[in-house]
């Protein structure tokens, strides 16, 4: 039995297009996890992969190639589709492949014949030759911009960070930053420490893929086709920068997942600023901005958001700002002949940005992005990841920098710091109207239940039987009156009709319905004028330097009266009674502010200016 391209990729011969892509990408994967090696075995490798898929990717040269293996067309050597002489004549003044030239006339089928000419030479795979960054890209001095902008968003987010979660000083955050830093260098240190390289793996067609020049038995017969002369020298000049860039496909899966979540983080510190600058310019209604950077919505809108930049990126520059931090470069197209026009740089960036988004980020619902890293994890780790298989593309990475490194350490703590922080201030800003939205809810519940539940019940009179004697008759005036004591004069009973007459007698349950029904609404009152005082002061907040103290002052008073166990009614207070130029008179407020509440660094140094001499 011959051996055939099929064999040598171990598929079967009726699989499909991308089922042999897949395997022509599992070959490259297998050979390039080392740089170039002296018996030019991944060149060997490089080379065979880029031949097989310009045969097997293309539907006529597959529909050849398969017509050779059949043992009715004879032993003769594999030839390029014939098209008659005016085809070949055409495509040797084109230079173009009798593939494409069959496809312009209308060829559907294609004959081997033994009087055909010499095969041609076909084309290789423009993205198995292009040249990689060299080694240089990543000393460049922008690393060091980068590093130092980097830093210096890590010590804006701890000092932040300590003020929001712990009413720290400012002095706390410095030295938390600098923890932080020296934390983030030893980690960079230790990641970027160079690793030895992985050989290749070794498998049942490995023979028949790094000899197939020397024996050709793949393709039924000697000669085999061979490659152009100008890919073979870009292919060699690329395998050289390969060599001494130190890049690799043996990628470990945490690298990978690392450079994307840095994407996510440059994207999302960014996309939070600006809605956090439309926050203060833009009057768009209260928890609008709120909702929109929330936990749940604010990760769909930076997956989103990421789509087109790692699209555009790709495309240009063939690796990510995060991916660029790890030295990580994404080839793609690697199964694609050169002769191919479609699917285009674009359109296999675009197809692997959007794949990524979908089925590894799950478009930015983390808890089901959660619950599919497992088998995310395992595809890459196994085999390939969705995304790659839709850019048609393979991973290749160099060792990484420690500037680099320490670089994509910080954009993430400073992302996850500052977020952190912004949540927590959004949550107690929305605790107030959350609070009283559950008040109000709940008081609405109590007027539906409880009516019900103590409904009065109606009390029938009992008709009483009336006496028919007389009365005896009153003793006259002038008599003496006896001394005798007067019996105890008995309930009169008014006569009622036992049929018609139902008189209902009045319960204290309907007395108690009525106090319940005020003290819900006088709570509602109250709810609904506290949270007046809550918006009054955080519109007086946003206003800058435009406060009305006066009218402020009235309100944290009327605040403080509603409220005398709240420390943020007193806080306002204080402060009111201080920026209005009360001064002493506002130490009991700011006093009772920190008594009730936790440490306010503005409180406090309100504080210190009233008392400093």
């Amino acid at each position: 039995m011959r051996n055939s391209l099929y064999d040598a990729l171990e598929v079967s011969p009726s699989a499909s297009t991308p089922t042999i892509q897949t395997a022509l990408r599992s070959v490259v994967r297998r050979f390039w996890s080392v740089p170039r090696d002296a018996s030019g075995d991944s060149e060997e490798a490089v080379r065979f992969a880029a031949l097989a898929g310009a045969i097997l990717v293309d539907r006529i040269r597959r529909k050849d190639y398969d017509a050779a293996l059949n043992p009715g067309v004879g032993a003769g050597p594999w030839r390029l589709p014939i098209g008659g002489s005016a085809a070949r004549d055409a495509a040797a003044e084109a230079g173009s492949t009798q593939s494409r030239i069959l496809a312009e006339n209308g060829g559907s089928v294609s004959q081997l014949s033994v009087e055909a000419s010499t095969p041609r030479s076909l084309p290789g795979v423009d993205a198995l030759a292009d040249p990689l960054a060299d080694g240089t890209a990543w000393s460049s001095p922008m690393v060091w911009l980068g590093l130092a902008t980097a830093l210096t968003l890590v010590v804006f987010a701890c000092v932040w960070f300590v003020a929001v979660w712990f009413q720290g000083s400012t002095a706390y955050g410095f030295v938390s930053a600098t923890a932080a830093i020296v934390a983030l260098m030893i980690a960079a240190f230790m990641l970027s420490r160079p690793k030895e390289a992985m050989g290749p793996a070794a498998g049942l067609s490995r023979l028949g893929i790094i000899k197939w020049r020397r024996e050709g038995s793949v393709f039924i017969g000697v000669p085999p086709p061979q490659h152009d002369t100008a890919w073979i020298f870009k292919l060699r000049l690329m395998e050289l920068t390969r060599s001494a860039a130190g890049f690799v496909t043996a990628t470990n899966v945490q690298r990978r997942l690392f450079a994307r979540i840095i994407d996510y983080a440059i994207v999302g510190i960014v996309l939070y600023a600006v809605l956090a600058l439309g926050d203060r310019l833009i009057d768009w209604g209260d928890g609008w901005f709120m909702l929109i950077r929330s936990p749940f919505a604010l990760p769909v809108l930076v997956v989103l958001a990421t789509i087109p930049l790692e699209a555009f990126s790709l495309k240009t520059f063939r690796t990510t700002p995060g991916k660029w931090l790890m030295g990580l470069v994404v080839v793609s197209g690697i199964t694609c002949p050169a002769d191919h026009r479609k699917p285009g740089t674009v359109q296999l960036a675009w197809a692997r940005a959007t794949r990524s988004a979908w089925a590894g980020a799950a478009v930015g619902i983390w808890p089901v992005a959660l619950f599919r890293l497992a088998s995310n994890w395992r595809d890459i780790r196994d085999r390939e990841a969705d995304w790659d298989a839709y850019g048609d593309s393979v991973v290749m990475a160099r060792p990484m920098a420690l500037t680099t490194v320490a670089t994509g350490l910080a954009v993430v703590l400073a992302t996850v710091l500052i977020l952190a922080s912004g949540w927590r201030r959004d949550y107690a800003a929305a605790w107030p109207h959350l609070a009283a939205w559950a008040a109000t809810s709940e008081s609405a519940l109590s007027r539906l239940v409880l009516p019900r539940a103590t409904e009065p019940v109606s009390v029938v009179a009992t008709p009483a039987v009336v006496s028919a004697e007389p009365a005896p008759p009153a003793p006259a005036m002038s008599e003496p009156t006896p001394s005798v004591p007067a019996p105890t004069p008995s309930p009169v009973v008014p006569k009622l009709d036992p049929v018609t007459v139902k008189p209902v007698a009045p319960t204290a349950a309907s007395g108690n319905d009525a106090q319940v029904d005020q003290q819900v609404s006088a709570a509602h009152a109250r709810r609904a004028r506290i949270d007046g005082y809550a918006r009054q002061v955080e519109s007086a907040r946003r206003s800058g330097g435009t406060v009305n103290y006066a009218s402020l002052q009235g309100s944290c008073q009327r605040w403080t009266v509603d409220q005398p166990g709240n420390a943020e009614a007193w806080r306002c207070l204080g402060l009111a009674q201080f920026q209005n130029g009360a001064g002493r008179d506002s130490l009991p407020a700011l006093r009772q502010s920190l008594k009730l509440g936790s440490k306010d660094p503005q409180v406090e140094d309100a504080i210190l200016r009233i008392l400093r001499p």
